[in-house]
């Protein structure tokens, strides 16, 4: 199968998921393994390039995730392409998330950098144009306001599919195209 499908992430920071990003934690494991479940449900069926923001949390993490499938001679095709707001986007975060971000960035296969600099609205100006350039979002979200829900409501209201695996149990997978908002 080579449908060529393209899929974005969008999901929380850090401080909004209602449990800590630590893989001592087993909510963390089972939201972990739900994004590569669903990274190869996607795959599955002919999705083959994954957008991430860059953001810390979801997005990373996401990005992770592809970045593991893709050492899977099966998966070896996808292609993960990161899409930044602004360059240097990673420079005012943490240790930990600063080396992540820019640990996924060496190893991309593509980068597509939108502004030169930071100024207010980069990031839906970003997200808009990840779900303007894709078929699918995909998502952790549990009803919390913000970039992610206003990512989704835009997403929905142009007829792209949403994949949210909070509350799944993957088989746990759902395609949702009207989430409850």
């Amino acid at each position: 199968m080579n449908l060529n499908y393209k899929c974005c992430f969008t999901g929380y920071r850090p401080a909004k998921f209602p449990f800590a990003l630590s893989k001592n934690n087993p909510d963390y494991i089972k939201f972990e393994n739900s994004i590569v479940q669903g990274i190869i449900k996607l795959a599955d069926e002919g999705c083959t390039e994954f957008y991430t923001g860059m953001a810390m949390g979801f997005d990373i993490i996401a990005a992770e995730m592809v970045m593991l499938l893709k050492k899977i001679e099966k998966f070896s095709h996808i292609r993960l392409v990161c899409v930044l707001p602004f360059e240097n986007q990673g420079d005012s975060f943490n240790d930990y998330w600063k080396k992540k971000y820019y640990d996924i960035l060496k190893a991309a296969d593509e980068k597509i950098i939108l502004n030169k600099s930071y100024h207010t609205g980069c990031y839906q100006v970003r997200n808009k144009y990840m779900v303007d350039n894709c078929d699918y979002v995909f998502t952790w979200y549990d009803g919390q306001s913000g970039g992610t829900r206003n990512t989704i409501d835009y997403a929905i209201k142009i007829g792209r599919k949403v994949l949210n695996v909070n509350d799944n149990d993957i088989d746990g997978f759902a395609l949702q195209t009207n989430l409850e908002l």
